[in-house]
């Protein structure tokens, strides 16, 4: 390559300023170097420098102070030791004046020594003053301190108990506070005062106080007697009245700006689940008679006795003198009966089940009650169930009830599940069932409450299962039944025709006072529901005439009923739909011939079938 002779003026030229540009450079760095070292040097001798000071200054304060504690060393010790020559020097000369006195009142009298004691301590007090300035410097501080040690020994080692004051009066001394709670629940067990929310409730002022001789400390029930007396009548302030205060309550509540009427008497108001009773000037044989009849239902397995009405006594009203009754009276009320025994008497036609459905009660519960025909006992009334039989459905009812509660363990059956599948070839309402069910089995043990000899309440504690149930499995028919419902002329349709065919062999009304209509049919054929309902009847036997029944109970409020079956497909208390099977067609009980007995019962009468039926 070969340069132009511009190109190599240009080169030269340049390389002097790169040279002055390096030495700028270079100069700058060490400045800014020799500047870091002189900082450096500066900060390691003001260190030094500070270090030298404050070493120079301990060393002096040090040599200032170490003079100054040897002083106020010496000074305590020398005070101290010179307070306790005083001291010893004080006790000598007591105890030589002592001495002195004791010799003086052996020789000359105790009169004499006393005035000569005296005269030498005044002299010596005259003379010197360090005597009495040793004494009041030194014994006085000592004496307070032994007084004040033994004071606060005799309190610290002195008993104390809690004042109660109710109303600004003291009322006794207790030893601990929980006893004016114990008290308290004594007075609110007695009255009705104790509540919260009544302007009458009295509260307690509590102190401390350290027993004397003179204090005497009393038990709850002592203090319950004593709140009893201070409790002052507050009555509420005009148009303050409580809300719900009948007119009644309203008479005996008469008190003024918190004061009674000048009529007025203090009386134990006696109510019954809220409701006044009666006034009493004391409810000592009230309470006797009510712990009497507790204890009548006491036993080993009974846990508690209650009664079914709250009782209450409040003796912090006045009444008028004309309320106030005899405990007597209250004690008859609580004994008195305020419902009759409700009887009934077995007509024609009626039966067992029909007589549970009309009272509200299972069979089991009507079995339970007492019933008698001609003045003797029935003891099985579903076989024997005659016209003029008395059934007691009720007993006689007491105004005060007592209630028990025993812990009872006993064997109650579990259910089994009923598992349906639908078959096709059986007619709808016809069924057959393909496995039994088993009821399991468990052992209940449960708090059971009774009134008067009734469960009314059962509160299971555990329960323990010794089987388990076992599902019953049931085919049910779905095909279509032969007999349509009824539409034809003489009927209105309303209920199903009873039987797979069949024709009318007796009438209601036919002379010997039929309730129904007679269909006869063949022996064995299907009986149907007429309508939807719960069967309350599925008996066998002679059944007062009807033989083989089964009774059905409808929305409409009608029965239905199917006698003189063969044999029966339903049950006690089922529900059982319009059209399914119930029954076989049969001759029992009071029959002549296969046939199918149906009646409609509406209120207690026997309305026409052929009103609700008709045949197809």
């Amino acid at each position: 390559m070969s340069l132009s002779p511009d190109s190599r003026t240009d080169n030269k030229a340049e390389l002097p300023a790169a040279k002055a540009d390096k030495h700028s450079v270079n100069g700058f760095e060490k400045a800014m170097v020799g500047i870091g070292s002189l900082v450096t040097y500066l900060t390691v001798y003001a260190v030094r420098c500070s270090g030298k000071a404050a070493a120079c200054g301990i060393r002096r304060v040090r040599k200032d102070v170490r003079p100054l504690f040897s002083r106020v060393k010496t000074s305590i010790v020398h005070g101290l030791k010179k307070i306790g020559i005083n001291m010893i020097g004080c006790a000598e000369r007591i105890s030589a004046f002592n001495n002195k006195f004791f010799e003086r009142a052996k020789d000359l009298g105790a009169g004499k020594a006393f005035m000569l004691q005296a005269s030498d301590l005044f002299r010596a007090v005259k003379s010197s003053g360090k005597f009495m300035s040793t004494v009041v410097n030194h014994l006085v501080p000592v004496l307070s301190i032994a007084f004040l040690v033994i004071v606060v020994s005799d309190k610290v080692s002195a008993d104390y108990g809690v004042t109660v004051e109710y109303n600004g009066q003291e009322i006794g001394v207790v030893s601990e506070e929980s006893v004016i709670g114990e008290a308290q629940q004594v007075v609110a067990d007695r009255t009705d005062y104790y509540d919260t929310g009544s302007e009458t409730y009295i509260t307690a002022t509590l102190s401390l106080k350290p027993l004397g001789a003179q204090d005497t400390v009393i038990d709850e029930q002592t203090l319950a007697a004593a709140i009893q007396e201070q409790i002052e009548i507050q009555a509420p302030a005009d148009g303050d009245a409580q809300e719900n205060t009948s007119s009644e309550e309203a008479d005996i509540y008469d008190i003024s700006d918190g004061e009674a009427d000048e009529n007025s008497v203090r009386a134990y108001m006696v109510t019954v689940d809220g409701e006044f009773v009666g006034a009493v000037e004391a409810n000592d044989e009230i309470e006797e008679y009510l712990d009497s009849v507790k204890e009548e239902y006491m036993s080993d397995d009974v846990i508690d006795v209650e009664f079914d009405k709250n009782i209450e006594y409040t003796y912090e009203n006045y009444v008028m003198p004309s309320q106030v009754v005899d405990q007597e009276e209250i004690i008859d009320l609580f004994e008195s009966i305020v419902a009759e025994p409700v009887y009934y008497e077995v007509e024609l036609g009626d039966s067992p089940w029909g007589i549970a459905y009309d009272n509200g009660m299972t069979l089991e519960e009507l079995e339970e009650c007492p019933i008698t025909f001609e003045g003797e006992e029935i003891e099985d009334f579903t076989e024997f169930c005659p016209v003029g039989a008395v059934v007691q459905l009720s007993e006689e009812v007491p105004y005060l009830g007592v209630m028990t509660t025993k812990e009872v363990t006993y064997d109650e059956e579990i259910d089994y599940d009923i598992v349906q599948t639908e078959d096709p070839d059986m007619y709808k309402g016809e069924s057959e069932v393909d496995v039994e069910g088993v009821e399991g089995l468990k052992t209940v043990t449960a708090d059971v409450t009774y009134k008067n000899g009734n469960v009314v309440s059962r509160k299971v504690l555990d329960e323990v299962v010794v089987s388990e149930p076992v599902a019953k499995q049931i085919r049910v028919g779905t095909r279509e039944t032969k007999t349509p419902v009824s539409t034809g002329s003489g009927g209105s349709g309303k209920y199903f025709w009873p039987i797979d065919g069949g024709y009318i062999s007796a009438y209601q009304g036919d002379g010997r006072g039929h309730k129904g209509i007679d269909i006869a049919a063949p022996y064995g054929t299907p009986i149907y529901a007429a309508e939807s309902g719960t069967v309350i009847e599925a008996a066998g036997g002679w059944n007062g005439g009807y033989g083989n029944c089964v009774k059905i109970s409808h929305a409409d409020g009608n029965v239905t009923l199917y006698g003189h079956q063969s044999s029966l497909a339903v049950e006690y208390g089922d529900y059982v739909v319009k059209g399914q099977l119930i029954g076989y067609v049969g001759s029992t009980g009071d029959s002549s011939g296969n046939h199918l007995h149906f009646e409609v019962r509406s209120n207690g009468t026997y309305p026409n079938p052929l009103d609700y039926v008709s045949q197809y």
